[in-house]
């Protein structure tokens, strides 16, 4: 993040120094004014920018026309100024594109200014905003690669879940207490949020590219961290020593072997059927208390598996072709 910060604060100072300079070499009247431009266009996102220099540019013909028409009608007085601020505001919140308020309000405080409209001035105005937003367009090509700080990212979170993974199937031996799993549980919430924050970061570096791997990848982990959170509430008492408790126990720690890799397959789906139809045909009524409530926590822990299968297959149906899949599971 600090190498980021950095980079971000270089490349504002040089597109500032290049807006003004390219302004001035063009003999434009308040060439500081393109280097506002270039800071508020360079404020947003990457993606962002581009639509963010889309509105600049519509929002300042629409400012201009809308100043010169009430200027040249009504002249050059505070009040009419302000009548200008209230209409320009209105529509800008009216169509969520305030962004353009800050920059448009100052070209046309120029205009206001000098008390003159004239096709040069506006021409003047125009190309100052086109300056900002054109130079903002080239810094904000370069950009910082997070992908390797992604990848880490989820190394650590499949980490975690083959850990979480394996003293569940443990517990299910009352082999570990609950707390084990806890305590891996709250690393895992906090990583999860910061992976996804970063991963939001990465989707936004791209002008045109789609790059949404590695946010519905922390997407899909993150509903597995929730559905795990779930499995805990039946997760705390002893459980006794029979068949369905080894064949939970023998999928668990097979799952915690595929997971880390994202080579989950439906065979692991059709195991997990075969460990249904047991549960539902084959497997002896409770004849205790102790027992029944054993089974119905079986029951529980059997179908939240069964939703921690079907997300990691959808997710890897649907990135199937992507390299990057094939890279976390090295």
């Amino acid at each position: 993040m600090i190498k980021e910060n950095i980079i971000k604060g270089v490349k504002m100072a040089i597109g500032v120094v290049a807006a003004i300079s390219l302004a001035r070499v063009l003999n434009l009247e308040f060439y500081t004014t393109a280097a506002t431009v270039l800071i508020v266009a360079m404020l947003s996102s990457k993606k962002q920018s581009l639509k963010l220099s889309g509105i600049l540019l519509l929002a300042a013909v629409f400012s201009l026309g809308l100043a010169s028409v009430l200027f040249l009608l009504l002249g050059f007085s505070l009040p009419v100024f302000a009548l200008y601020i209230f209409i320009f505001t209105f529509f800008m919140y009216k169509f969520d594109t305030k962004s353009a308020i800050i920059t448009n309000v100052v070209l046309v405080m120029q205009i206001y200014s000098l008390e003159t409209v004239s096709f040069p001035i506006l021409l003047n105005q125009m190309a100052l905003m086109l300056i900002g937003v054109s130079v903002a367009f080239v810094m904000n090509i370069i950009t910082v690669d997070i992908e390797a700080e992604l990848l880490e990212y989820c190394r650590q979170v499949e980490n975690l879940f083959e850990s979480i993974y394996r003293n569940m199937g443990k517990r299910l031996n009352n082999e570990v207490e609950a707390d084990v799993i806890n305590e891996d549980l709250k690393k895992l919430d906090q990583l999860l949020k910061q992976a996804k924050k970063r991963s939001y970061d990465y989707l936004q570096s791209f002008y045109l590219e789609y790059n949404d791997y590695y946010l519905e990848y922390f997407n899909m982990r993150s509903q597995q961290y929730y559905t795990v959170m779930r499995m805990q509430k039946f997760m705390k008492q002893d459980f006794l020593d029979q068949t369905e408790v080894r064949l939970l126990r023998g999928f668990t720690d097979q799952f915690a072997d595929t997971t880390r890799e994202l080579n989950t397959s439906k065979l692991e789906k059709e195991r997990l059927e075969e460990i249904k139809y047991h549960f539902i045909y084959l497997a002896e009524l409770p004849g205790t208390n102790k027992q029944l409530q054993n089974r119905v926590a079986l029951h529980q822990y059997l179908y939240s598996l069964e939703n921690l299968l079907e997300l990691e297959l959808n997710f890897i149906s649907k990135y199937k072709n992507s390299s990057r899949l094939e890279s976390l599971a090295q």
